[in-house]
């Protein structure tokens, strides 16, 4: 499931960056990599699953994309780890991809593509796990 969403990343970051929009068929394609991975080694934790849950719907809330909160959705059903560790990496990043965006521009961005933060996160939380 890894490799997936590590080979998967990069046209989904060059998609996002350049439209602000993740694409269905790259979730299309990551919800069957995650379903199998699911049908093979089941859920994890009920208790983490829940988590991730409560945690998809305050991102839904502060008005986060759809397409990224499908992409984490994918990425937290499928991993069993603490879903607000990884989400405080992706915050992490994407706080830093706004304040360089903002020495590059010379403004605040309204907006930023969130794919780049959540692929690093992942990688990040990955190889500190």
């Amino acid at each position: 499931m890894d490799l997936a969403l590590l080979l998967l990343g990069m046209p989904i970051c060059v998609a996002d960056c350049s439209t602000f929009v993740i694409p269905n068929i790259y979730t299309k394609i990551l919800f069957l990599f995650a379903a199998s991975h699911l049908v093979f080694y089941g859920f994890g934790d009920l208790r983490q699953v829940v988590i991730s849950g409560i945690a998809l719907v305050l991102l839904l809330v502060v008005k986060v994309g759809m397409g990224d909160i499908k992409l984490l959705a994918l990425v937290l059903v499928s991993h069993s780890f603490k879903a607000f560790d990884f989400l405080g990496f992706v915050f992490l990043l994407a706080v830093v991809h706004i304040v360089v965006l903002t020495g590059i521009n010379r403004t605040i961005p309204s907006k930023i593509p969130l794919a780049p933060s959540i692929f690093i996160g992942l990688s990040t939380y990955l190889a500190t796990r």
